[in-house]
């Protein structure tokens, strides 16, 4: 009796011993080791984040939590462990540097892919800046490690001790852009899908516009727009934050704004210790931006603007954008 006594207390003592270590081991490193809940932020665990500004630091945890209030209040999971079957293709990873970022078109990607060329050591420091033409930079592509090309224990390690920054636009100035840049005028580079509208979306379409040789309207791309499902992929220079970059899932530490990506961007290379070898173009959006991409908006009905925005909204929440200004 005596011998079953003294196993038993052996036994309670290893699992006490046991729990101890893992709670110690929880302390130290900050990991949820297993828990439903997300892990603690890295600017809890980081103390690279006392070497940024407190009112920007303070900032970064505005956004981040509005962020993860909204992912919550709309059923969205802000459980980066959760299980999952992949990640969104936009999601690069520098491993030298510790970084994941979501480069996302016509949010200042070409600009970031810049960046991480640069990081990851595939182009010159201190030319990257001017390193090459867009299409140039599209092509280099292929060298940025994606984290949907890391096994999942991979993916998820880095998830959980990597920064990981997304740079973020007014939805529907983004639109604006990709508009302008996609589908505007002659010479536009998406050509199915310009006939796509012209065909099917064009009041009056001209000759050119048949045959991809003309851009369409702004109303017809509208149009166009609020005729996709939402429940299916469109083309990523208009598709949502939500399919491209997974906010509600993935974590991020820094949500960078276009409108200040200068210094949201300089701040980051401070988090990771690049600041004095790399700086970013402080060319922040001008003002001026604004009023440009407005005034497109200028001849399209309140109900159009409206319906479009459905499609949009949550991105728009997430990040905290309205629609007060129409």
């Amino acid at each position: 009796m005596d011998a079953l006594k003294k196993l038993q207390w052996f036994v309670f003592g290893a699992v006490l011993m046991s729990c101890l270590q893992l709670w110690l081991r929880r302390k130290q490193t900050g990991t949820d080791l297993g828990c439903s809940n997300p892990p603690p932020r890295i600017y809890d665990r980081h103390s690279s984040w006392l070497n940024v500004p407190k009112i920007w630091r303070e900032e970064m945890e505005r956004r981040v939590k509005h962020m993860e209030t909204v992912c919550r209040e709309t059923t969205h999971s802000v459980d980066g462990s959760s299980a999952r079957t992949g990640f969104p293709p936009m999601l690069y990873v520098d491993d030298r540097h510790r970084l994941i970022m979501c480069s996302m078109p016509k949010v200042g990607c070409t600009n970031g892919k810049r960046l991480l060329y640069a990081l990851t050591g595939n182009v010159d420091m201190k030319s990257f800046h001017n390193f090459g033409s867009g299409k140039k930079v599209v092509s280099y592509k292929r060298f940025l490690p994606r984290l949907s090309q890391y096994s999942p224990f991979g993916a998820k390690l880095r998830l959980e001790t990597y920064l990981k920054v997304i740079v973020v636009r007014h939805p529907l100035e983004r639109l604006v852009s990709a508009y302008r840049g996609k589908l505007e005028g002659k010479g536009h580079p998406i050509t199915g899908e310009a006939i796509y509208i012209a065909k099917r979306f064009e009041t009056n379409p001209t000759p050119g516009m048949l045959t991809g040789k003309e851009g369409v309207s702004f109303q017809a791309f509208i149009d166009y727009l609020n005729s996709l499902d939402p429940n299916k992929d469109y083309n990523n220079h208009w598709e949502s934050y939500i399919r491209l970059c997974d906010p509600c899932q993935i974590h991020y530490d820094v949500i960078a704004r276009l409108e200040s990506q200068g210094t949201d961007l300089n701040m980051m290379l401070k988090l990771i210790g690049m600041d004095d070898k790399l700086t970013y173009p402080e060319g922040d959006l001008p003002a001026s931006s604004s009023a440009v991409w407005k005034k497109y908006f200028t001849k399209i009905s309140q109900s159009d603007i409206r319906k479009i925005w459905q499609h949009y909204e949550l991105d728009a929440r997430l990040f905290n954008f309205t629609l007060d200004w129409y």
